[in-house]
């Protein structure tokens, strides 16, 4: 039996995706996801529905799910246990999904996902509202909708894009591979002395809708300039300086959001307090359920919060981020880690 085949990268189709967070420029931080059914439908292709079977048991007041998976070459069952957390919706309903999707995570299944860059998309003015402190987006932004793409090299994620759904490019990240190319060879229409002539070779490319997706990234471009502008941008504008006036209004934008936070004296440290807040519950939290266990063991990737601030290289950001949660995993709850995440978020969007 293939067991390399559970951690195969997920159909794109299979991947769903919501926004978790928006900030006050109208950048929007985009979560892709699973849900239980994929992780049922690949362990059922790749074991059968008889090669592997879940379990549930509580320990220390906390959900806990299994998934067994026959080994063929032992004889014998091999569990993978994950604790879930619960949902807003349904509690107890949501802790054992979140359970037992976190256990497959443990097999393989969607394990790509941990792996894909942090989606985040400019959006237009109609799609997102301030209300009060928070904002919020509004049903104009129909992100069921969007066509999502993506490929993969050696199991890792290379490529991903999204369009919406009047088919505008709203996100693109990483390169396409080169694209290959199959010859069709046309049978000779005469002979001379006997010998056919030289075959026609003539190549048809595939994956035509990346072509397509590529092709349109201008016409994404003269959008977003003109939510910005409030008018098009001329049609004899290259690229180059099409993107080149872009970023310089998202950075007085953005510019201007500071100074406005500032006279009204909401001080950047504010975020960083509330954040700090957070982590002192937690780690008190923390040593109230865990007396017994050692010192050592309280190493927090909150213990890192202090250092978001320091980077202010985007893509070194990235992946000093993606290391610490990929290392602390094993060793916070998803509640931390979620804190983790957020703080992020708020400092990618300040760089970006």
């Amino acid at each position: 039996m293939d067991y390399k085949s559970l951690s195969r990268p997920l159909d794109i189709s299979d991947v769903d995706f919501r926004v978790q967070s928006i900030n006050k420029g109208g950048y929007a931080t985009i979560l892709a996801y699973k849900d239980a059914r994929v992780d049922m439908n690949r362990l059922d292709e790749v074991l059968t529905p008889y090669g592997w079977q879940r379990d549930y048991k509580v320990i220390d007041g906390n959900l806990y799910c299994g998934v067994g998976i026959w080994n063929e070459n032992t004889d014998q069952w091999i569990w993978k246990w994950d604790v879930g957390t619960e949902s807003m919706a349904d509690k107890e309903k949501g802790k054992a999904s979140d359970s037992f999707k976190r256990a497959c995570f443990n097999v393989g299944i969607g394990r790509e996902l941990y792996d894909y860059p942090l989606i985040s998309v400019k959006l237009n003015a109609n799609e997102f509202v301030s209300d009060g402190s928070r904002v919020k987006q509004t049903y104009e932004l129909k992100l069921k909708d969007w066509t999502w793409y993506t490929e993969f090299t050696d199991n890792k994620i290379s490529f991903i894009a999204a369009k919406d759904e009047k088919g505008i490019v709203r996100f693109k990240w990483g390169t396409l591979a080169p694209k290959k190319v199959e010859p069709v060879y046309t049978a000779a229409s005469n002979t001379v002395y006997g010998t056919a002539e030289a075959p026609i070779e003539s190549v048809t490319p595939v994956e035509p809708i990346l072509e397509e997706l590529v092709d349109t990234e201008r016409l994404a471009m003269e959008t977003e300039y003109e939510v910005l502008f409030g008018k098009a941008p001329n049609k004899r504008m290259s690229t180059e300086r099409l993107e080149k006036e872009i970023k310089a209004k998202i950075d007085e934008v953005l510019a201007e959001e500071i100074k406005e936070e500032e006279e009204v004296h909401v001080p950047e440290v504010h975020i960083e307090t509330e954040i700090e807040g957070v982590k002192d519950d937690l780690l008190k939290f923390l040593e109230e359920e865990v007396e017994e266990v050692e010192e050592e063991a309280f190493d927090s990737i909150l213990n890192h919060m202090d250092k978001i601030d320091k980077f202010s290289d985007k893509d070194e950001f990235i992946k000093w981020a993606k290391g610490l949660v990929a290392e602390y995993t094993e060793i916070d709850s998803a509640d931390v880690l979620e804190a983790f995440r957020q703080a992020c978020n708020v400092h990618y969007s300040k760089i970006t």
